[in-house]
């Protein structure tokens, strides 16, 4: 029910609605919000009747579940798919020049045919008495269904293996996993009340957001009424000078929970190495050094780097702990598995099975064996990067520095062809949004299930009807509004149904006449990723006390810290406060304010959305951001 509700609310909000984006982030608000209502609720259900109410190992079973639906709704797949493979039919111009180069790269079994006008019907609308021409879309959604479930399942075998370096040999914290742990968890025994919700502080917490988020309702209705200009829809920026990018000050109240259970020298890096990218690009600029435009900045090359080095550096410190499970895969006497949600022989072939699906798969596409492997070697480099920064640091908005597209292009450059990048350009859904990746949604699902051992059939069960109960309902649901009077042209997330989808094929028909090599410039900055993550690295291993946290000089600058790393500061800074005074001590003590702080958000951001769909149906108010 609740993967159902996730789907189905974070796409109608967004795209039906037009009110906040509910499904950005690895805790998405389409997930936190219905979890906390059911978190608040779940000890009346104890005075209804007895067996009403729902104990911890059930809500955390709800949660983990709620982990794996939150995958699938708007700009994470559904809407990019259906934006991405419904575009080259419809948006091909003379001007574009799409039909020179990408219309006979296109596999028929991939995108659906226009050759009824279903897909013109898509964007423009569906006349008065005609229904949606499912026809066209069944052989298409089900092949890419496929891909998709392999790429997940990949990634669940890959979580079976991590999980015990992650989890019991590097300590890991996994803040997404622990903050609701610490609200289910603690529970009274007689009155069936949560501990947590006794506390003082909790409701002192709770109060400060919601009287913010509720005072914000009031200037709809009443103009002369002033604004809190606080939360994450307001933004101030700070110039340093010519040249050097702004500082933008705002506060993220999802952000600030998570953070404050985040090491102290994940929070220094974040945001000390986001002011030194500051720093950098704004020195790049002023001395003239450029890269090619499909790179962005050299910053941004820099980054990438230092991404995969982490990465593969993370591997390198797991590498015993690697051996023992292929040793064990092997002869399963040498080790036990039973705390795992497969047994490490079943993950390791599972895991190769449908990775070697996914690559057959990517290359009946169009795309060359080489682009093949280049592209799933990147993507999964990500994958796991990105699944160990957001266990390590409790970063709900972050992504990658630059997408495995526009890398493996620049790196083969002219050793692949057009019909290469129109494949990577109509798999773009797959490797462009962040919470598409799977790995960190599962890495907080291995967390969770650690915590309440669930039986393995039945959870393995449950993690696949998500999964697939999740897509089913995010790509029907998003086709039935696109098909829509207003059709997809007019849905007001314009970033995937008409920029995004655009950008990936006017990418290729730029690549297929326009494809530089590498410069020194760049080379220089592939080299100075390298070495810096290589040594905070290694300064981190051989220094107990060493202050910062080589993430932050990988993600410095992606968008996501951007607009958190103001927020990042004001909790490390609260926290260094915190520890110094009253030490860890006062530190649990004050964990309270901060769910409550979360709690009280999150029920503004739902009662704010409902008066959306009372009052304001499809002309909401974006109370929710990154």
């Amino acid at each position: 029910m609740l993967v159902v509700i996730i789907c189905f609310v974070a796409t109608d909000v967004t795209y039906r609605l037009r009110a906040s984006r509910v499904s950005l982030g690895h805790v998405p608000m389409a997930l936190w919000l219905p979890f906390t209502l059911l978190f608040l609720i779940n000890p009346l259900l104890r005075h209804i009747g007895r067996g009403w109410s729902l104990r911890p190992q059930e809500l955390g079973l709800v949660l983990t579940l709620g982990f794996i639906g939150a995958i699938c709704p708007t700009k994470n797949v559904a809407g990019r798919l259906i934006a991405v493979i419904a575009s080259p039919h419809y948006k091909a111009s003379p001007e574009n020049r799409w039909t020179d180069y990408i219309a006979a790269h296109l596999p028929s079994w991939a995108v659906p045919t226009n050759q009824t006008n279903g897909v013109t019907q898509l964007w423009e609308g569906l006349p008065l008495g005609t229904t949606l021409p499912w026809d066209i879309w069944i052989a298409p959604i089900f092949w890419w269904f496929s891909f998709f479930a392999a790429i997940f399942i990949a990634c669940f075998c890959i979580t079976v293996v991590l999980r015990k370096q992650w989890v019991e040999h590097e300590r890991i914290v996994f803040p997404l996993a622990r903050l609701p742990l610490l609200m289910i968890s603690d529970v009274d025994s007689h009155t069936g009340w949560p501990r947590i919700m006794h506390d003082r502080l909790f409701w002192i917490g709770f109060s400060a957001a919601a009287f913010i988020m509720f005072w914000n309702i009031l200037p709809i209705f009443w103009h002369n009424v002033p604004r809190i200009p606080i939360g994450p829809t307001y933004t101030h920026r700070i110039s340093f000078a010519p040249g050097y990018p702004s500082l933008l000050v705002k506060f993220n109240f999802v952000m600030a929970a998570f953070g404050y259970l985040t090491n102290l020298e994940v929070l220094l890096s974040v945001w000390l190495f986001h002011l030194l990218s500051i720093a950098e690009i704004g020195g790049l600029n002023r001395l003239g050094v450029t890269v090619r435009p499909v790179l962005t900045s050299g910053l941004m090359i820099q980054q990438v780097a230092g991404f995969v080095t982490l990465a593969l550096f993370s591997l390198f410190t797991a590498r015993q702990h690697l051996w023992t499970v292929l040793r064990a895969a092997w002869n399963p006497t040498r080790e036990d598995d039973s705390d795992e949600l497969l047994s490490y022989r079943v993950a390791i072939v599972a895991g190769i099975l449908s990775l070697l699906y996914a690559m057959v798969w990517f290359h009946a596409l169009g795309v060359s064996w080489i682009g093949v492997v280049a592209q799933f070697t990147m993507l999964f480099i990500y994958f796991l990067g990105l699944a160990k920064i957001v266990s390590e640091t409790g970063l709900v908005y972050i992504e990658t520095p630059l997408r495995t597209q526009e890398i493996v292009a620049s790196a083969l450059g002219r050793t692949i062809t057009t019909g290469d990048h129109v494949g990577m350009a109509l798999t773009a859904n797959a490797v462009e949004s962040h919470r598409q990746y799977a790995l960190p949604a599962l890495a907080q699902v291995s967390k969770i299930h650690d915590d309440f051992r669930w039986p393995r059939l039945p959870m393995l069960g449950a993690i696949g009807a998500a999964f697939v109960v999740g897509w089913i309902v995010s790509v029907i649901y998003t086709l039935n509004l696109c098909y829509s009077a207003t059709g997809a042209a007019n849905i007001r997330h314009v970033f995937v149904f008409q920029g995004y989808s655009q950008r990936m094929f006017d990418r290729v028909v730029k690549w297929a006449t326009d494809m530089p090599g590498w410069t020194a410039a760049e080379i220089g900055m592939v080299i100075a990723g390298i070495a810096g993550t290589l040594a905070l690295s290694v300064l981190r291993l051989r220094f107990p006390r060493w202050p910062l946290h080589p993430v932050g000089f990988t993600v410095g600058y992606v968008f996501p810290v951007r607009v958190t790393a103001f927020t990042v500061f004001l909790v490390w800074a609260f926290k260094t406060i915190v520890l110094r005074i009253g030490g860890v001590t006062l530190y649990r003590q004050l964990q309270p304010f901060f769910i409550g702080l979360l709690t009280g958000y999150t029920i503004g951001v739902g009662i704010s959305t409902l008066v959306d769909v009372v009052w304001f149906p499809g002309n909401g108010h974006m109370v929710h951001s990154w």
